[in-house]
């Protein structure tokens, strides 16, 4: 069943560097993925420790923040604004200080997948920095919606199969196809999804009925459930969620809905190339 989460109402609780909220967990909510919101205070840090899964913490809110970062056994020192982020792979581990302003973050855990095994000539996947704002732009055929990937096997930044995770942007009275993920038949594990709005108002459609969605909802989504996302007049910001990165997206009908562009360029006839992905 499709949940729409206020996550105003999960428990704001103190930590020695702010306070975190823990919007989604295991125990509670009977899936495999972990969110956390957490609130640092100016002069604080926030430590990700090395884990036996990987995370991705994203800066919600704030600026100039110090990210020290250590992956594949290699140190890097970045500074952070909004919009910026790291991934790791397990055992990795970064600190991410609020040098500047307080700052918000959220957090994402999943899993090792491991149904797909690493290919032998190629490199393992390993943690990085990333800055939202210099990364490659999609638009949808009808330029009324926008994505940019933080995590995807098929952008380059990393091979890992993990999850599918990056920012989506709806025009005012934007929508999804109606749509459905479930299961590859290389998987033996039943793909996760949501989105998290930011700004914006909107609605989610599903079999019987629809759900209102505004700042501050995670729409959380089980395999197998039809579901449209639809922007009301505001249009809709808001970071998209997959994991494992291996599933099958069936759409109902509408199949301008399914291809997607890289912004910026051409395809010699004015109109941007196509992405091509699996």
């Amino acid at each position: 069943m499709i949940t729409v989460i206020d996550i105003e109402s999960r428990r704001n609780t103190p930590i020695p560097e702010g306070t975190v909220r823990h919007i989604l967990t295991p125990s509670n909510d009977r899936t495999r993925v972990e969110v956390a919101r957490y609130e640092v205070d100016s002069g604080k840090t926030h430590r990700i420790q090395p884990a036996e899964r990987t995370q991705v913490v994203y800066v919600m809110e704030g600026k100039d923040a110090e990210v020290n970062l250590i992956a594949a056994g290699k140190a890097a020192t970045c500074t952070a604004q909004r919009g910026c982020g790291v991934y790791l792979e397990p055992k990795e581990e970064a600190d991410i200080k609020a040098s500047g302003t307080p700052l918000v973050l959220l957090s994402i855990t999943v899993p090792k997948h491991t149904d797909i095994a690493i290919d032998p000539n190629g490199q393992p996947p390993t943690g990085y920095f990333f800055d939202e704002s210099k990364l490659q732009a999609l638009v949808d055929e009808r330029r009324i919606r926008m994505r940019t990937f933080w995590v995807n096997k098929e952008t380059g930044l990393s091979g890992s199969r993990d999850l599918q995770l990056g920012r989506m942007h709806y025009a005012p009275r934007g929508h999804s196809p109606r749509h459905v993920h479930n299961a590859s038949k290389t998987s033996s594990v039943r793909p996760e999804h949501f989105y998290f709005i930011e700004r914006g108002t909107g609605e989610v459609k599903h079999d019987d009925g629809s759900l209102p969605v505004g700042p501050g909802s995670l729409v959380f989504i089980p395999e197998g459930e039809w579901h449209q996302l639809t922007a009301y007049d505001s249009g809709l910001d808001y970071i998209e969620f997959q994991a494992p990165f291996d599933f099958v997206t069936t759409m109902d009908h509408d199949p301008q809905g399914k291809n997607w562009y890289i912004q910026g360029t051409d395809d010699g006839t004015g109109k941007p190339m196509l992405w091509v992905q699996s």
